[in-house]
């Protein structure tokens, strides 16, 4: 019989500077911290249901190229708040890719956002519904960076 699981505790994120880490997820989603350790370069992060915890672990910034996290994805309450998060990250000059928010592949309601944080991890806010009328940047597959 295979393990059984009951969701995700928690994503851990290999990062050059904690802090940074720190400062941005927490401006930028609200998330508060719940858990540290400055000896061992970490703090766990949460809004009371997700929790990611930034790790000093890394002297270079994020590369596909190795093993490890493609991306993070983030639900969010539709697409009012897509589009709302959409406008935040303009106004604080985040890199979002495509540049606007995509379908997630072609036929399908949902909708999203990817950008990227300040070691380059690409962070997807993700809406089940939404994408009336939006142009997917990828044919025939996810829209889950498979355009760069």
């Amino acid at each position: 019989m295979p393990m059984q699981t009951a969701g995700v505790h928690h994503v851990g994120l290999s990062v050059t500077n904690v802090k940074r880490s720190k400062d941005f997820y927490m401006d930028l989603f609200g998330w508060k911290e719940v858990g540290a350790d400055q000896k061992l370069g970490y703090v766990f992060l949460s809004d009371g249901k997700n929790t990611i915890t930034p790790w000093h672990q890394s002297q270079s910034g994020y590369n596909r190229t190795h093993a490890g996290l493609h991306h993070l994805a983030l639900a969010v309450n539709g697409i009012e708040e897509l589009m709302r998060a959409e406008r935040m990250l303009r106004k604080k000059k985040i890199r979002i890719h495509y540049d606007r928010i995509v379908p997630i592949t072609e036929g399908t309601q949902a909708a999203e956002l990817y950008f990227f944080d300040p070691d380059g991890i690409c962070v997807e806010l993700f809406s089940d519904a939404g994408d009336e009328g939006l142009q997917p940047p990828v044919q025939h597959g996810p829209s889950c960076l498979l355009g760069e």
